[in-house]
């Protein structure tokens, strides 16, 4: 069936009134949609609470309440499965005309659905790769092995000075050796105690998810570690102790706000809203606890699109904006302002080594960049949502913070990392 037609929109109306799935995740969307196909076409979708009513041709003067815009070209990418939806939005490949990218990204699943349910049609459909055969155990001078032959080291092969992992390494061991001790917090609880109790209940909040969540990439790092040196990365494997030392140093800032300024000797785990568990507590030790039973480059890319993408470079970022736009503006709690500096230094060489690992992994096998996106598409609702259940708990907001200027900051930071993956990809 040839797309952009009256038989394909109505193939693509009668498939989401069969799926149940997209209707449940749009059962509170209440907009009209209309998608502009370059200067060919355009569709106009009337889809309300999980029903599609219909979708046809749009007139040529027509609005809508959301509208989004390609070209030809980028919506056969997306139909065949070679360009997620959402990252295509992310990216600005689909550009929103209109509509809030904060609704947009309270439904980024019904989105994806949506769209998924046009690439069905016409029997196309993104396919991940098969997955590939673990890696082998043993080897000259590997890790794990049951016996080693020979060193890299003294082997005359020596180390890649020049690597990123090892520039990674090099800074650090120069900018990552700062003691969550040595932060000077004596006027941070004065100012602590002069908030109001709202106030105090969303920073306790963000430190409570902050806190959970770098014991969480502490304790889940080690699959990945294994998972590089049993492949004999050596470089990788080098820079990666650095990662694990700092994650738990994170550990260690957190707790010690927690226990000094907040002062608070309680269990934090109801500030933890069901999207943030089912992120931290259930997607990230699978992807990374995968890695001892697969290591395949598709494990790989997932395990590093979930903690170094997702975790670290999207909602972590998005806490720092959140933890600055209240600490800064308003001059108070030096001691953890510094602190939260020093961490995302860290988590910025933590990142740069993700969107390495990734790189390298598409390089060798260009067709795993499907696994990624959709990685990147699976995870973003689970994002975005950790982000509107947080500001869904008051009413109004302590501190003035806007919920649709988080959410599009964290939409821009998905963005970001997709770029810099593919530009690593250009220059490799």
């Amino acid at each position: 069936m040839d797309r952009y037609t009256i038989e394909w929109a109505e193939a693509w109306a009668a498939r989401l009134s069969q799926d149940t799935q997209w209707a449940e995740s749009a059962k509170s969307w209440k907009w009209s949609v209309l998608i502009r196909v370059g200067s060919d076409s355009a569709w106009f979708l009337d889809l309300f609470r999980g029903e599609c009513r219909t979708i046809r041709v749009a007139h040529s003067d027509e609005s809508a309440d959301f509208i989004l815009a390609a070209d030809r070209a980028t919506w056969d990418r997306i139909l065949d499965g070679n360009l997620a939806p959402m990252v295509a939005i992310m990216q600005g490949a689909v550009s929103l005309e209109k509509g809030s990218i904060l609704t947009l990204g309270r439904f980024a699943k019904s989105a994806t659905l949506l769209l998924e349910a046009a690439m069905q049609i016409d029997g196309h459909s993104a396919e991940s790769p098969a997955p590939a055969e673990p890696i082998a155990v043993g080897g000259d001078g590997v890790a794990g092995a049951e016996h080693h032959v020979s060193f890299r080291t003294t082997s005359g092969r020596g180390l890649d000075h020049d690597s990123l992992p090892m520039q990674l390494y090099q800074k650090a061991k120069k900018l990552g050796i700062w003691d969550p001790r040595d932060l000077d917090m004596a006027a941070d609880r004065g100012h602590w105690l002069a908030l109001t109790d709202p106030e105090r209940d969303v920073l306790t909040r963000l430190l409570a998810m902050f806190q959970a969540g770098e014991e969480a990439v502490t304790l889940d790092l080690l699959p990945l570690m294994r998972a590089l040196a049993l492949d004999g990365r050596l470089e990788e494997e080098i820079y990666l102790t650095t990662f694990l030392f700092e994650e738990a140093k994170h550990v260690e800032f957190f707790q010690r706000i927690i226990e000094e300024v907040v002062a608070l000797d309680a269990d934090l785990t109801h500030f933890h809203t069901p999207s943030y568990k089912q992120l931290f507590y259930e997607e990230l030790p699978k992807a990374l606890n995968r890695l001892d039973d697969d290591a395949s480059p598709e494990a790989l890319i997932a395990a590093s699109v979930t903690y170094n993408m997702v975790v670290e470079g999207t909602l972590a970022e998005t806490g720092y904006q959140a933890f600055y736009t209240v600490l800064e503006d308003r001059g108070i709690m030096p001691g953890v302002t510094k602190g939260i500096r020093l961490l995302q230094r860290d988590e910025s060489r933590h990142i740069a080594f993700g969107v390495h690992l990734i790189s390298r992994l598409i390089e060798e096998n260009p067709s795993l960049m499907g696994v990624c996106q959709s990685r990147m598409s699976e995870l973003m609702p689970l994002a975005m949502a950790s982000i509107t259940e947080l500001f869904a708990c008051y009413d109004p907001m302590p501190f003035g913070l806007k919920e649709e200027d988080f959410v599009q900051f964290a939409m821009d930071q998905f963005g970001k990392r997709m770029q810099r993956i593919e530009k690593g990809m250009k220059v490799g």
